[in-house]
């Protein structure tokens, strides 16, 4: 990248104000749809399927001892590599290119949760705290918390502001290196080694598939909210696409 505004994402709904952002109906809606779906525990009952509980953990990778969201996209990588029969050119190559993608994803990402008039809190907050939001659409429910969950088995949201999604930035930023150099309609299987996946692969027929539900994952594990997860693929998607284009060995 030449800046780390160069693929920021517009503010959530557009909103520039807080204040107006908490107030808005875009802004019930997102939380109400995480507080039903990302329910860990409360007054809340979750509506979330077994098959989304899957996803949720399968692309977490949050806690230690795991190969975090940028590790599982490069063992991804190799999956297909070794699949497709790459060369060890071939595969440097690869390899910089997706990692250099993820790289500046760290830096669209966290650049748009702290360098924004807008440091978004997370669901966890934004539930317990819903009757000091002044919108009359959300509900407070002090003892909601995400499915996710450290390995003591204790609810935790990540320390630093939602918008964007890191994991979707990542997996969007990816996506759009391995599609232009693998083709968009490629079926192959994905590995997970969170502790609490029950489910260790799932096979996927495009990249764009697979980093749309690491994206949508986040909602389901209680810690995001979608726009973060539309937000944060969008500039991945673009940032990889840059990547590819730039940086290839022609």
């Amino acid at each position: 990248m030449t800046s780390g505004t160069q693929f920021r994402p517009p503010l959530p709904a557009g909103f520039t104000s807080y204040d107006q952002l908490l107030r808005s109906p875009q802004y019930a809606a997102q939380v109400n749809e995480v507080k039903v779906l990302g329910s860990g525990s409360g007054t809340t009952p979750t509506t979330r399927t077994g098959e989304q509980t899957q996803v949720a953990y399968f692309w977490a990778n949050d806690v230690d001892g795991t190969y975090k969201p940028p590790g599982q996209l490069l063992d991804i990588t190799a999956t297909v590599s070794k699949m497709k029969g790459l060369k060890q050119s071939a595969n440097a190559e690869l390899f910089g290119l997706v990692s250099m993608a993820l790289a500046d994803a760290s830096i669209v990402a966290w650049d748009a949760k702290y360098a924004t008039p807008i440091d978004l809190w997370r669901p966890q907050s934004a539930v317990r705290e819903a009757a000091t939001d002044n919108n009359p659409a959300t509900t407070a429910d002090p003892q909601w918390v995400p499915l996710s969950r450290d390995r003591a088995g204790t609810p935790f949201s990540p320390p630093f502001p939602a918008y964007i999604s890191g994991h979707a930035t990542f997996a969007g930023a990816w996506a759009g290196v391995m599609q232009r150099w693998f083709g968009h309609n490629l079926t192959f299987t994905a590995r997970t080694e969170d502790p609490y996946a029950t489910v260790r692969e799932r096979t996927f027929t495009s990249f764009a598939a697979a980093a749309e539900e690491d994206a949508r994952s986040r909602v389901y594990l209680g810690v995001h909210y979608q726009w973060d997860a539309d937000g944060g693929l969008e500039s991945g998607f673009n940032l990889g696409e840059f990547v590819y284009t730039t940086r290839r060995d022609q």
